[in-house]
């Protein structure tokens, strides 16, 4: 019997090869897919900002809609300022919280899953910054609102979405459940052939 660990390669063919994993990909493709775009897409425009535009200015000067580079150790509103740790932890609660959320779902529709998938790249894009740079890097400056990005946004629209699939939508009972009531209803309706004519 051989007791040796297995290496990575090895476990990267187990993954390749797991049926459990293919499954979930496939079931949450849409989640993934719009989570994973929305993170590349708030890093590399954060990316963008950091390499071009020193922090404390703005481009253009003046104007209703401008890019700002700023550093914000808080949170939304500028609430929690410099309480990177605790922030950091709450993002990654929040980020739990969204995954059992969603997992409690016996069938979650599209979206709810973009939904979710739009607010975990938010967490995750804001919380790498926080990570790599003990800050996050803010830049849509638009009119008196606050200096946002796209991870914000990204959250601030998964929450819409999330409260209008919940409250509005009625997702469905899960296939094998849809199944399992429309054999009932054919069952109720047949004849009993014990029953005397």
């Amino acid at each position: 019997m051989d007791l040796a660990k297995p290496n990575g390669a090895s476990c990267l063919k187990i993954l390749v090869e797991s049926k459990a994993m293919w499954s979930f990909l496939s079931r949450n493709r849409s989640l993934l897919a719009v989570a994973l775009t929305v993170f590349v897409l708030d890093q590399v425009t954060k990316a963008i900002i950091v390499a071009q535009l020193p922090r404390g200015t703005s481009w253009p000067d003046s104007g209703f809609f401008r890019f700002t580079h700023i550093g914000n150790t808080g949170s939304a509103f500028g609430l929690f300022e410099g309480q990177n740790s605790v922030l950091i932890g709450g993002a990654v609660l929040g980020l739990f919280v969204l995954t059992y959320f969603y997992r409690s779902q016996p069938n979650p529709g599209l979206l709810i899953k973009i939904s979710i998938g739009l607010m975990i790249a938010g967490a995750l894009g804001n919380l790498t910054d926080r990570v790599l740079r003990d800050h996050v890097v803010d830049f849509f400056d638009v009119g008196p609102f606050w200096i946002f990005n796209i991870a914000d946004s990204s959250i601030s629209v998964g929450l819409v979405a999330l409260a209008v699939s919940v409250l509005l939508i009625d997702q469905g009972a899960p296939a094998e459940e849809k199944q399992l009531v429309s054999l009932r209803a054919e069952d109720a309706e047949a004849p009993d052939d014990d029953q005397p004519a």
